[in-house]
């Protein structure tokens, strides 16, 4: 007999869809692993092999949004070719990708309130924020080695960059209505350019 198909992989994305779709609905506080089972489709054994808790699956769709920011930072810091051009480029496939997560906007501000008492939350939240702005770091060194941008210190600039970008995040996430994302984005991304590309202010002496 052949082997059987490895669908562990299949099985978690659908359990975390499952759950996403739960915790908009519901909120985080009210929704429950049954409701989740039920959602999923799967046995409530099937789930919990996966997932022994709301918390575990909490954690793990953290993991997931920010591994998909993540991702599309990585591509674009490879790809090669003049860093302006990248940068606008990545700064609209992460407008993308954060307006495909709208449903989730309600989920993804209680995430914040509990990074805030969960330590494992947190320790996720706060790795890919060393993540991001290690990768925004790489951007911003490129830019100047190629003399692009101006020189800077590239870790306060990266740090500086990835704060109003997920400030903007933020803004979106509480009031939606109030924030054009993609055209505040192409705003943000005008700014730093432009700031990037300008002399550096004299240094103070004293």
């Amino acid at each position: 007999m052949p082997p059987r198909p490895d669908v562990s992989e299949e099985r978690k994305v659908q359990i975390l869809e499952a759950a996403a779709a739960v915790f908009s609905r519901r909120g985080l506080h009210d929704s429950t692993m049954d409701e989740i089972v039920e959602r999923s489709a799967l046995s409530k054994g099937g789930v919990y092999w996966y997932f022994k808790s709301k918390d575990e699956l909490v954690a793990a769709l953290v993991d997931r949004m920010c591994a998909g920011a993540l991702h599309i930072l990585e591509h674009f810091v490879k790809l090669g070719g003049p860093v302006a051009q990248r940068f606008i480029a990545m700064d609209r496939a992460m407008a993308d990708g954060i307006r495909q997560l709208s449903k989730m906007r309600t989920v993804m501000l209680e995430f914040y309130a509990l990074a805030a008492r969960d330590p494992a939350v947190r320790a996720s939240v706060r790795k890919y924020f060393q993540d991001e702005i290690d990768l925004v770091e790489q951007f911003v060194r490129q830019g100047i080695e190629s003399g692009e941008f101006c020189p800077s210190d590239p870790r306060k600039t990266a740090t500086s960059i990835a704060a109003l970008y997920e400030g903007l995040t933020l803004l979106w996430v509480v009031d939606p209505a109030a924030i054009d994302l993609e055209e505040n984005s192409r705003q943000a991304t005008a700014l730093v350019l432009a700031g990037l590309r300008a002399s550096p202010p004299p240094s103070r002496k004293g």
